[in-house]
C-alpha cells in the first residue's frame, strides 16, 4: 500500500509540474500581450474582480472537502455503492453553489462606488466586464464535481493532463483574437467557453474511467451520514469564509485605498508568485490523496512522521523560491516590461514573505482536512482576517501598498500559522506541539539569514540587464541551496529523505536492469 501510495503521488507530482510549468508559460506570454494591447488599467481590473469572486466562492471548500474526505476511505475499501451515493450528493450540492455563487455576485454590483476608488479608464462598461467574469466563476460549478472522484483514487495526472491541452488551446485563441481585434471582451468570452467546455471532458473523463457513475440505482445515504457531512459542511463553509476574508482583500483594499492602476501593477508580481505558487501547490496535491489514504489507515506514529517529513520539503522548496523571488522579481520585470512597471523593494518583499508564510503551512492544512478536523479551529480564519482587514488600514498610512501585503503575513501568523498544528498534535498526534513550533521558528531564523547573505552578495553584481538577471540567479540558486544542505545535513528529515531518495533510485536502476 505504502509502494502505491508513493508510485501516485510521484505520478500526480511530476504530471502536475509539467502540466503547471506549460499552464504558466502560456500565461505569461498572454500576459504579455494582454499589456502591449491594452494597458495597466485592464490588469487592474482583472485583478479586483478575481479578488471579489475569490471571495464570493467560499462556499465550494465546504462541500467539497468535506465530500472527498468522506471519499477517502470507501475509495480504499473499493465501496462503489457508498461512493456512487456520495457523488450524486456533490452533484447536488455543486449545483446549488454555481447558483448561490451568482445571486451574490449580482448583490455586490451596488457597491461598486465604494470597492472602485477611482473609475478606470477603458472603454467597456465595468459592470459587463463584472458581469462575464461572474458567468465564469459560477458556471464553472455545475461539471467540475466530477474531479473529486479522480483526485479520490489518486488520479490527479489524468485531471492535469487534460487541463493543460486545454489551457494550451485557450491560451492560443485568447493571443490570435486579442491580436485581431484588441477587444477585452472577446478575451472573456474565450476564458469562459475554456472553463465550460473543460469541466465537460473531465465529467465525461471520469464517467469513462468509474462506469458505475451512470448507473441509475444510486441509493441515499443514511440521515446520519448526510448530517455528518453537512456538520462538516457548516465548519468549512465558516472556514472558508474567514480564509475568503484574509486571502481575497488585498486587491480590494488596495482599490479602495489607493487605486485600480497599482492593482493592475501588483498583478504583474503577483502574476509571477502566483504561477510559482501554482508549480508548487500543483505539485502538493497530488500528495493530498496520499496523504488522505495514509490518515484513513496508517499508525499515529506513521502519520506524524511524514508531516515533519513534509514539513521540511515545503521549508526548504518555499523558502529557496521565496528567496530567489526576493532577489529576481525587480529585475525581472524591468527585464520583461521596464523600468515604469517597477514597484519598490519593499513591496515585492512583502508580497514574498506572504508566499512564504503561506506555503509553509501547507502540510498543517492538508493534514487538518483529510483528518477530518473539520469543527475544530473555526475561529481560526476569522482571527486572520479581522487581524488582516485592520493592520492593513493602518500600516497602508505607513508604508504605503507595501503595508497591505505585510498585513496579510502578519495576519497569518497570528492565526492559521500556529492553530491548524496545535489541532492536529492534540486531537491525531498526541503530543505537544511545541516541536512543530520550534522547527517553525528554527526555519524562518534560517530563511532570513540565508536571504540576507544572498542580498549582501548579488546586491555586489553591477552587471544589469538578462546577464546581470542569469548570473543572480545562479548564485541565489547555488548559495541558498549549499547553505541548506550545510545547515540541515545531520537532521533527522534530512536524512530520512535522502535515504527513500537513495531507494528510490537503487529500485529504478534495478527495474531497468530486469
Amino acid at each position: 500500500m505504502e509502494n502505491s501510495r508513493t508510485k501516485n503521488t510521484l505520478r500526480n507530482v511530476g504530471t502536475g509540474l509539467i502540466v503547471q510549468l506549460i499552464n504558466k508559460m502560456m500565461a505569461f506570454v498572454v500576459r504579455t500581450v494582454f499589456i502591449k494591447i491594452l494597458n495597466s488599467e485592464y490588469l487592474g481590473v482583472n485583478g479586483l474582480f478575481t479578488n471579489i469572486l475569490t471571495m464570493l466562492s467560499f462556499a465550494e471548500l465546504g462541500i467539497g472537502t468535506a465530500i472527498i474526505f468522506n471519499m477517502y476511505k470507501p475509495v480504499a475499501e473499493d465501496d462503489k455503492e457508498k461512493i456512487k451515493s456520495l457523488m450524486k450528493l456533490y452533484q447536488k450540492s455543486y449545483n446549488t453553489i454555481g447558483l448561490v455563487i451568482f445571486i451574490l455576485g449580482l448583490c455586490v454590483i451596488p457597491f461598486f462606488d465604494i470597492i472602485i476608488k477611482d473609475i478606470p479608464n477603458i472603454k467597456e462598461n465595468i459592470y459587463y466586464i463584472y458581469f462575464l467574469f461572474l458567468i465564469n466563476t459560477s458556471f464553472s460549478y455545475f461539471y467540475t464535481y466530477k474531479k473529486s472522484i479522480i483526485s479520490a483514487y489518486q488520479q490527479e495526472s489524468v485531471i492535469n493532463k487534460i487541463d493543460s491541452l486545454f489551457y494550451l488551446g485557450k491560451s492560443i485563441f485568447e493571443i490570435i483574437f486579442l491580436i485581431i481585434t484588441k477587444n477585452y471582451i472577446v478575451y472573456l468570452i474565450i476564458q469562459i467557453s475554456g472553463t465550460i467546455l473543460e469541466n465537460i471532458i473531465i465529467a465525461r473523463k471520469a464517467d469513462k474511467m468509474f462506469p458505475y457513475l451512470k448507473e441509475k440505482n444510486v441509493l441515499k445515504l443514511s440521515k446520519e451520514e448526510t448530517n455528518g457531512i453537512f456538520s462538516n459542511v457548516k465548519s468549512l463553509i465558516v472556514y472558508k469564509l474567514g480564509t475568503s476574508i484574509l486571502s481575497g482583500t488585498d486587491n480590494i483594499l488596495i482599490s479602495a485605498l489607493v487605486n485600480v492602476s497599482t492593482v493592475g501593477l501588483c498583478s504583474n508580481y503577483s502574476m509571477i508568485i502566483s504561477s510559482v505558487n501554482a508549480l508548487l501547490v500543483s505539485a502538493l496535491n497530488g500528495v493530498t490523496a496520499s496523504v488522505g489514504n495514509l490518515n484513513a489507515i496508517g499508525t499515529k506514529e506513521q502519520k506524524e512522521k511524514i508531516f515533519y517529513q513534509l514539513t521540511f520539503i515545503c521549508f526548504w522548496i518555499y523558502a529557496f523560491c521565496g528567496i530567489a523571488l526576493m532577489i529576481l522579481l525587480n529585475p525581472f520585470i524591468e527585464i520583461w516590461l521596464g523600468n515604469e512597471y517597477i514597484l519598490s523593494l519593499g513591496v515585492s518583499v512583502a508580497l514574498v514573505l506572504s508566499f512564504y508564510v503561506c506555503g509553509i503551512r501547507i502540510p498543517a492544512y492538508t493534514y487538518r482536512v483529510t483528518l477530518g478536523l473539520f469543527e475544530k479551529g473555526k475561529i481560526t480564519p476569522y482571527i486572520g482576517a479581522v487581524t488582516n482587514i485592520i493592520l492593513s488600514i493602518i500600516l497602508c498610512k505607513f508604508f504605503g501598498v507595501a503595508g497591505i501585503f505585510i498585513a496579510t503575513s502578519i495576519a497569518q501568523l497570528v492565526s492559521y500559522s500556529w492553530i491548524d498544528p496545535y489541532l492536529i498534535h492534540k486531537y491525531e498526534f498526541k503530543t505537544s506541539a511545541l516541536k512543530y513550533l520550534k522547527k517553525y521558528v528554527k526555519y524562518s531564523i534560517v530563511f532570513i539569514i540565508v536571504y540576507a547573505i544572498c542580498y549582501y552578495i548579488t546586491s555586489k553584481i553591477i552587471i544589469t540587464g538578462l546577464i546581470g538577471f542569469i548570473i543572480k540567479g545562479i548564485l541565489v540558486c547555488i548559495i541558498t541551496n549549499t547553505l541548506f544542505i550545510i545547515l540541515f545535513y545531520k537532521t533527522e528529515e534530512f536524512c530520512e529523505l535522502k535515504d527513500k531518495l537513495n531507494n528510490m533510485l537503487k529500485n529504478k536502476l534495478k527495474y531497468k536492469k530486469i
